[in-house]
C-alpha cells in the first residue's frame, strides 16, 4: 500500500507539473516517461499502468478539459466586452502563460492571487471593457487596468493600460484554493 502511495506521489509531481503547450508533445514526453520509468505512471484497476494516450493535454499546465473559451464568437483579435468579461471571469481563475501567477476572480469584486508560492487577497472591477486589479501589497496598491483580447486557442491577452501586458488561459473555478 505504501509503494502504491508513493508511485502516485510521484505521478502527481510529474503529472502535475507538465506545462506543456502542445499536445502532440505532452503525449510524446509521457510516452517517453512511460518507456523509461513504468513504476512512476499512475496505477489504474485494470492494466496497472495509465495508458499515455488517456493523459489529458495541457495548455499553460492547465488541463485543457478545465480551460473556458470565451461565450461569445469574438474572433481571435478581438477586444471583450464587459458583458464577455462578466462571463468569462467571474468565478473562475486566470493563469499566466509565462510564469507561475494565479488569480481568482470571485463575487463581488473579491480577487485572490497566487505568485510562486506567495498568495494576496485584493479586488477588481469589470466596468467599460475593462478589468481594473488592486493588491495591497504587489505593485503597491496600485491600480493596474487592461483591456482583454482573445487570441484564440483558449488563450487571452490581458493589454496593459500603462502597465506590462501578458497572456493567460481561463481555467473553470477556483483550482488554486484563492
Amino acid at each position: 500500500m505504501t509503494k502504491a502511495l508513493f508511485i502516485g506521489l510521484c505521478a502527481l509531481a510529474l503529472f502535475g507539473c507538465d506545462a506543456s503547450d502542445d499536445a502532440s508533445k505532452t503525449a510524446s514526453t509521457n510516452a517517453a516517461s512511460a518507456a523509461a520509468s513504468p513504476a512512476a505512471q499512475p496505477l489504474t484497476p485494470t492494466t496497472g499502468f495509465m495508458s499515455p494516450a488517456l493523459s489529458v493535454p495541457r495548455v499553460s499546465g492547465v488541463p485543457t478539459n478545465l480551460l473556458v473559451s470565451s461565450p461569445s464568437a469574438s474572433a481571435p483579435g478581438a477586444i471583450l466586452g464587459e458583458a464577455e468579461l462578466n462571463q468569462l471571469l467571474i468565478g473562475n481563475s486566470i493563469k499566466q502563460v509565462d510564469d507561475q501567477y494565479w488569480a481568482y476572480f470571485g463575487t463581488q469584486g473579491q480577487l485572490g492571487g497566487l505568485l510562486v508560492n506567495l498568495t494576496e487577497r485584493g479586488s477588481y472591477t469589470l466596468a467599460g471593457g475593462q478589468v481594473c486589479k488592486s493588491w495591497p501589497t504587489w505593485a503597491a496598491g496600485t491600480r493596474l487596468c487592461y483591456r482583454v483580447l482573445n487570441l484564440g486557442n483558449a488563450r487571452y491577452r490581458f493589454s496593459g493600460i500603462n502597465v506590462d501586458s501578458f497572456d493567460v488561459v481561463i481555467s473553470r473555478g477556483n483550482p488554486q484554493g484563492l
